[in-house]
């Protein structure tokens, strides 16, 4: 066996072998380590596991993470909830994850699904839906509150922009961004660049989906969802809170799930959440069971450990008081530029 770089020549090899691996997500894509690169100059580092007549074995995506004033440190993977390696058996995993070296940090996530009973208010976990044959059969799996709950957005008026051959990625990311960046103001927290997610949805090319909620010609709502062989994930998902009592973040997922669910993908990724808390309740209301997600840091050994959420701390408290009152334009231009080097 053989670990190397991987090199962009490797691209259709490295995606061919994550799409049909039973435990890949679309985070491991090639994509997104290109999407690092291109849009924020974090370098990508993908390591390559081959056997003996030269065939992938296995893969593990690292990013080269540089903060100003500070030594570059390997994480698998920044801006996103996993980054494990992926390899044929155990013995090609431990080999591509020694390679990565003392002092780097990597996430994993737990394959069966976790016991509530054992998770502690606040930890986080990735939650996940498993997914029928059709869209139908999906709806009628729903319990009949959260049918009417969708209908209620129809009811509204509130239509749906979703990307597809006849509506490219690009001519609906504006509205998309216009609704993110003034929902990260008012969760203070720093909204990724405008060219993260050009790069994000050029690079995913039809591996993504963009979807925008409307009342009449506003957005209102909008989400990207990600894809990787039957692997569906959404990392970003907003709504605007005036417009909450119409319901758009309903039908902005059912519409997503809808059109995954179409496509035949089999599990649909709700992201990262705090155990008990809102964004938990609302992911588990469509079914969604949750999956411990470990955090390996390599200033601790490499040790997994359980991801929780602390206590706020003063800055950040303060952030969350001041933040949302600061100009729209001012908090994405200082968000965007500081973004790129948060990790998480």
């Amino acid at each position: 066996m053989k670990i190397r770089p991987a090199t962009p020549h490797d691209k259709n090899r490295w995606d061919a072998y994550v799409e049909t691996h039973p435990l890949a997500t679309p985070y491991h894509r090639f994509a997104w380590g290109q999407a690092c690169e291109q849009a924020y100059q974090q370098p990508m580092q993908y390591l390559i596991a081959e056997d003996e007549q030269q065939q992938c074995c296995g893969v593990l995506p690292t990013i080269q993470f540089k903060r100003p004033f500070s030594a570059a440190k390997t994480i698998a993977l920044p801006y996103c909830d996993t980054g494990y390696a992926l390899a044929d058996d155990e013995a090609v995993q431990t080999a591509l994850l020694r390679q990565l070296g003392a002092g780097a940090d990597y996430r994993d996530v737990l394959h069966q699904p976790a016991d509530p009973d054992t998770l502690q208010s606040g930890q986080k976990v990735v939650l996940r839906l498993p997914l029928p044959d059709n869209s139908d059969a999906l709806m009628s799996g729903f319990k009949s509150k959260l049918r009417s709950q969708i209908r209620k957005a129809e009811k509204n008026g509130l239509h749906t922009a979703l990307s597809d051959n006849t509506q490219p990625h690009l001519s609906l990311l504006p509205h998309f961004y216009d609704v993110y960046k003034q929902n990260m103001r008012l969760l203070a927290s720093p909204a990724h660049a405008y060219c993260w997610f050009e790069a994000i949805v050029s690079e995913y090319a039809d591996n993504a989906r963009v979807c925008v909620v409307y009342q009449g010609d506003t957005p209102i709502g909008a989400g990207i969802v990600l894809i990787n062989g039957t692997v569906a994930a959404i990392p970003w998902a907003s709504t605007l809170p005036e417009y909450n009592r119409l319901a758009p973040n309903m039908l902005l997922y059912w519409s997503l799930l809808a059109n995954v669910t179409d496509a035949g993908m089999q599990t649909f990724d709700f992201g990262r959440s705090s155990f008990g808390e809102g964004t938990f309740k609302f992911k588990t209301q469509w079914g969604a069971l949750p999956y411990s997600l470990n955090w390996h840091d390599g200033s601790s050994g490499n040790q997994p450990q359980a991801v929780e959420t602390g206590p706020s701390g003063t800055i950040r408290q303060l952030a969350e008081t001041l933040w949302p009152k600061l100009p729209l334009g001012f908090t994405v231009a200082i968000g965007s530029a500081i973004r790129r080097y948060i990790s998480l």
